[in-house]
């Protein structure tokens, strides 16, 4: 079942302005170990900055917590399987409200037009004690 949905819409020319501004101060607010070691590889950071961020806005939308309640914006992360599918990571703290919340897994479509960044966030209910997967 699904716990919830959420989605987030961010200008491109807006994160680049603000890593320009902020440069590596930026980037260790933003992301978590996981994303940063994709970011060094990453040819245009601007625009993987801009998908991060806003999976991240749509995922803590899903939740019902936004960027509060427990959840910091480094608690969630947006990282790549080997076909490049953009998956959910959560931080021990983020896991932590997950299971508070009865949050299981989560999932997460990006996608970038005319300098726009748009995210589509799905998370599920955990399963159930005992439940067969």
């Amino acid at each position: 079942m699904i716990f919830g949905v959420g989605t987030d819409l961010v200008e491109l020319s807006r994160i680049r302005q603000t890593y320009e501004r902020f440069g590596d101060h930026f980037v260790e607010r933003l992301l978590m170990d996981e994303e940063r070691t994709l970011f060094e590889q990453a040819r245009d950071k601007g625009r993987f900055l801009a998908m991060r961020f806003a999976g991240k806005e749509a995922t803590v939308k899903a939740m019902g917590t936004g960027f509060a309640h427990g959840v910091w914006i480094r608690d969630v992360g947006i990282v790549n399987n080997e076909w490049g599918r953009p998956l959910i990571i959560w931080s021990d703290r983020g896991r932590g409200v997950c299971q508070k919340l009865g949050i299981g897994e989560g999932h997460v479509s990006l996608t970038d037009d005319a300098g726009l960044i748009m995210a589509f966030a799905v998370v599920m209910n955990a399963p159930a004690e005992g439940a067969r997967p």
